[in-house]
């Protein structure tokens, strides 16, 4: 039986334009915290999942990311290392669990950090994007849209954006909102 994970993710970058490098990689976003929902097959809220990520590039929040998430300097020193946070996420996600993402970024992001880290051998579970379901069973207006405006358009009562937890949630409402008759494999990420 498949379970969904929602994930959401806040990210770090630099203040003054410098891209760090590591294995090959170059760090645009550094994960600063994982936030996850898990959902049943019958797309129940089962579960969540939220981790506060230690930097290892970007030590200096970056003034619009702590403005936006309320992330401060002292939260992200006394989070965790990314390589535990990440195993502890997979860990909790299980086997036979499908990632479901509010655009294509956060599984983009995910990849990136795995790499930077050098961590080999994970196997992230298929990834789907849902902007592009919504618009195609709601907007319909050929462009992504964002997360707040699928919650107005849909007519759900929300938690605060920018917290990485309370946008999984989000986007888990609006995903029990839409019609999974024909699958998911056209939103593949």
């Amino acid at each position: 039986m498949s379970k969904y994970i929602v994930l959401d993710l806040e990210f770090n970058r630099s203040n003054n334009g410098f891209v760090s490098e590591r294995n090959g990689v170059k760090l645009y976003n550094e994960i600063i915290q994982i936030g996850a929902v898990k959902l049943n097959a019958a797309r129940e809220e089962i579960d969540s999942f939220s981790r506060i990520v230690k930097p290892s590039a970007y030590f200096k929040i970056n003034n619009e990311v702590k403005q936006l998430t309320g992330i401060s300097k002292e939260d992200i020193f006394n989070g965790i290392e990314f390589k535990r946070a990440l195993y502890e996420f997979l860990e909790w996600g299980g086997d036979g669990s499908e990632l479901i993402t509010w655009s294509s970024t956060d599984a983009r992001v995910l990849k990136e950090n795995i790499a930077y880290h050098g961590i080999e051998h994970v196997q992230l579970p298929p990834c789907y994007d849902i902007q592009v379901m919504f618009d195609d069973q709601v907007s319909m207006d050929d462009r992504p849209m964002p997360l707040n405006y699928a919650i107005w358009k849909l007519g759900i009562k929300s938690k605060p954006a920018y917290n990485a937890l309370n946008d999984a949630i989000n986007t888990a409402k609006v995903f029990c909102k839409l019609d999974l008759s024909d699958g998911l494999n056209e939103y593949a990420v």
